[in-house]
Formats: C-alpha cells, sequence, structure tokens
C-alpha cells in the first residue's frame, strides 16, 4: 500500500514517503517473482486459485509523486498495479490534507514537532484525551499502525474525530496562512487526466477511491455513500473506458453499508488499509488486507 514518493537525495514529501531507492528494496525484498498483475490477481479470485505467496502492488490517492517516482521503477521490473484514484481532486476539489501533510514536511523537522505546536494551538482540556472515545481510538489504532506515535494518534482523533471538518481546515490554514490561490496551486500535487490516460493504457488497474476521500467515510449515511462511489464509478469509465472492478477503502474506513453499495456495483476486489486481525487477515474479497511499506522498510533496515 503506498502513497508517496519523492527523488533519491531530497527530503520525504510527506507522511510515509519513499524514495526511488527505498521503494526498489521494497520490491525485492518482496521478491519481484511473487508480484503478479492486476490481471492475474482478479482472475485468482474468481477461481480462488491464490498462492501464499502472491502479492500485488496498490497505489492510493493518484498522487503525482507516484507517477514521477514509482512508475519508472516499476518499468524497469516490467510490474503492473493497481492505482485507486479519488475523483473530486480532477474537479479542482483538492483534498486538504494532502496539501497540510506536505506543508508539515516542508516547513517543519518532523511530523512529531508540528503534532506537539498543532495541539498547544488548541489549548484543548487534557481531559480530551482521557475519554472513552479517544482511548478507544488510541488502543483500536495501537492495534493496527503500531508505529504511530502518541502525537500523531492525537492528531488523527482531532482531525477525524473531535473536529468538525471546517474546524480543523480553518485552523490549519490560519497556522499555515493558506490563501486562495495556495489551493489553485496544490491541485498540481496529483495526476492529471492524461497520466491517468497513460496509465491505463500501459496496462495498469485503474479502481475506485470514493469521490472525495472523506476522512471518516464509515460515518457518512447510506445515501452520501452511495453518491460518492456513484460518481467516483462514472469518473473512472469516462476516463478508461472501462467498468471499474477493484476499489480501496480511504483509510481504511468502512461499514456494511459500504460493502452492500460495492457488491451491488459488481465490484470484485476490495483492500482495507491495514493486516489485522492475522487469524483472518483476508476477511473478504472486498476487504483484502495491505501491507503498509514502512513497516516493511523497518523489517529490512533491522535485517542488514
Amino acid at each position: 500500500m503506498f502513497h508517496r514518493f519523492h527523488r533519491d537525495g531530497k527530503k520525504a514529501s510527506g507522511a510515509g514517503s519513499f524514495s526511488q531507492t527505498e521503494f526498489e528494496k521494497i520490491l525485492k525484498f518482496i521478491g519481484l517473482e511473487n508480484i503478479i498483475t492486476p490481471v492475474q490477481w482478479l482472475e485468482k479470485i474468481k477461481n480462488k486459485s491464490f498462492k501464499k505467496k502472491d502479492v500485488c502492488l496498490t497505489f492510493d490517492d493518484g498522487l503525482k509523486s507516484q507517477y514521477q517516482y514509482a512508475l519508472p521503477i516499476l518499468k524497469k521490473y516490467n510490474l503492473k498495479a493497481f492505482w485507486f484514484i479519488f475523483s473530486s481532486v480532477f474537479n479542482n476539489d483538492i483534498d486538504r490534507n494532502e496539501l497540510y501533510n506536505r506543508l508539515i514536511y516542508k516547513k517543519f523537522k518532523n511530523q512529531k514537532k508540528f503534532q506537539r505546536v498543532f495541539l498547544n494551538e488548541l489549548n484543548l482540556n487534557k481531559n480530551v484525551f482521557k475519554s472513552k472515545k479517544y482511548l478507544n481510538f488510541y488502543f483500536e489504532n495501537k492495534k493496527l499502525f503500531f508505529y504511530y506515535s502518541d502525537e500523531d494518534i492525537k492528531y488523527r482523533y482531532i482531525r477525524n474525530h473531535f473536529l468538525a471538518k471546517n474546524e480543523f481546515e480553518n485552523i490549519m490554514n490560519n497556522l499555515f496562512k493558506l490563501k486562495k490561490k495556495d489551493f489553485v496551486k496544490a491541485v498540481s500535487l496529483w495526476m492529471n487526466i492524461g497520466e491517468l490516460k497513460k496509465l491505463n493504457n500501459l496496462g495498469h488497474d485503474i479502481g475506485m477511491h470514493s469521490d472525495t476521500h472523506n476522512l471518516n467515510f464509515k460515518g457518512l449515511s447510506f445515501k452520501e455513500q452511495k453518491n460518492e462511489y456513484s460518481r467516483n464509478y462514472k469518473f473512472i469509465y469516462k476516463i478508461t473506458k472501462k467498468k471499474p472492478l477493484s476499489m480501496s477503502h480511504p483509510l481504511g474506513s468502512y461499514n456494511k453499508n459500504t460493502l452492500n453499495i460495492l457488491k451491488k456495483m459488481n465490484i470484485v476486489c476490495g483492500f482495507r488499509s491495514t493486516s489485522y486481525p492475522k487469524s483472518k487477515i483476508n476477511i473478504s474479497n472486498l476487504e483484502f488486507a495491505r501491507n503498509d511499506p514502512v513497516y516493511i522498510l523497518n523489517t529490512i533496515r533491522k535485517n542488514k
């Protein structure tokens, strides 16, 4: 499960950003011979013929850095992947959280330092982080993403659950002194339609990732979720001239409504953002597990 990339020798472009060299190391650690194409993956779902070592590559959010730095490595080894795209950004309605992520890494030494500044700016009652709701959120995230720091979990809780979307955005806009022109320029963080078409023509699979990439997708009503995926489906079909068969859940957020909607849309394959629980990794064909490459890269470093 890949998101952000950066050029060798340059600073990370955001949380979990990989250089081309790091990406190549991850692919070799997985085993190039184990990486199968989306076509093969979908066929193995149909035939129930997966082998234990079968792995596929997935890229979320349609970020330009994936096209710039990951695609050349895929071409080098003749690898194909799933690319999960949310569609609102192609109508100039960006995911502001991606812009904030980029600015955090540009203006702060690391994410941990930013999170401390952010929490200090809010001047919250410390009891917020003693509440039952927060503690449930904390332990769930520690279980799913053990590499998250305490500051990271606090930030995600405030962003995703404590503050309303407009409240969070107002705080971040003020913190970074953002103006309208900054949001217009931010469109360049994502691929353009021509690049999506090229990916499709190269034999990669373009799949769904909702329309707006809502941070708490499972909190949306059935109708809202259906509209999100309906818009996303139509956009991808228009670009690729193919009915999408695959998807990934934005931020791993989904519920029974989501699964029912996807089944009715004849989506064959869906991916979560974690590999937990270990007892049943691939819960269903719409809930395949994924490994975060941060964990894989840390494993490579430990094995040196």
